[in-house]
């Protein structure tokens, strides 16, 4: 059983001294522990995962003599226990790549999280769920009833308990209403290499401008359409000769992979959010 930290501020001498020295102190054996420096800004980042099976006191006082130290610095910091499994819920309409990648990967053990309900604005997908034997959810939603949608999806959300959100391919745009619920926790997956080419068909919009490379990316969603913190990206080479069904069919695997990256890292809080950019540690 372990514990993971994260925290990030301001740079001074003394934070991996002291929070080391803390966790020794509470018997706790750290497994891993990452840093990472920005000069633009001045900020210091950090990931530490540690055994807590001899701690020598409750998590409660753990969080408590955590919060001295992050007093010290003016930290933001989270602390997760490993026997705590995030629940996830997925969004899609009606491509399938990534929603099987996601209940596969979670069926062979790959993602350490429950996967709680699936939602989508079509029943094409149901008999998946079905097989998978995860509940299923029909919201119908277009351009007129989005925030009479997203609050049917809130509903069921906070009845299933859910932590995150993963969007498999939901091929719809989210209100400030459903974001806001689930500020840094829905993770979306856009079939193009952003910054460039958001929106709708950028396989088509690639196709146009004769790209030599396609990627897709996966992120944080914001208000901002396709702007959100970027979390994972990946690229295949690609030449004149592809037509636009050869890019999406080269896309599809790479969707896939990024989103199911980001969940991974999301799952083990492994990523830090500032300033709508992220921290990923390995």
């Amino acid at each position: 059983m372990y514990a993971v930290l994260t925290l990030n501020c301001l740079d001074k001498r003394g934070i991996v001294a002291d929070v080391t020295t803390f966790i020794n102190e509470v018997e706790g054996n750290i497994l891993d522990s990452q840093q990472h420096r920005e000069e633009l800004g001045n900020q210091f980042f950090m990931f530490t995962k540690f055994d807590i099976s001899s701690l020598n006191c409750t998590r409660k006082e753990l969080s408590e003599k955590m919060s001295e130290i992050a007093s010290k610095y003016d930290m933001t910091w989270s602390l997760t226990f490993s026997d705590k499994q995030k629940r996830m819920a997925i969004m899609v309409s009606k491509y399938d790549h990534c929603l099987y990648d996601l209940l596969l990967r979670h069926k062979y053990g790959e993602l350490n999280t429950e996967i709680a309900l699936i939602v989508s604005n079509h029943l094409d997908l149901e008999n998946v769920a079905e097989h998978f034997g995860v509940p299923y959810f029909y919201i119908p939603r277009d351009k007129d009833n989005r925030e009479e949608a997203d609050k049917k999806a809130i509903e069921l959300f906070q009845s299933h308990q859910v932590d995150f959100i993963a969007m498999a391919r939901y091929m719809q745009i989210l209100t400030p209403t459903l974001l806001d619920c689930y500020p840094d926790k829905v993770i979306n997956v856009h079939h193009g290499f952003l910054p460039a080419f958001k929106g709708a068909k950028p396989y088509h919009q690639a196709y146009e401008k004769g790209v030599k490379l396609i990627g897709a990316s996966s992120h944080y969603a914001t208000a901002e359409l396709d702007m959100g913190p970027l979390i994972e990206q990946e690229t295949a080479r690609v030449d004149h000769s592809y037509c636009v069904e050869d890019l999406i069919q080269l896309g599809r695997s790479i969707e896939s992979r990024v989103l199911a990256e980001a969940v991974k890292a999301h799952i083990e809080d492994r990523i830090i959010v500032f300033n709508n950019r992220t921290i990923v540690f390995s």
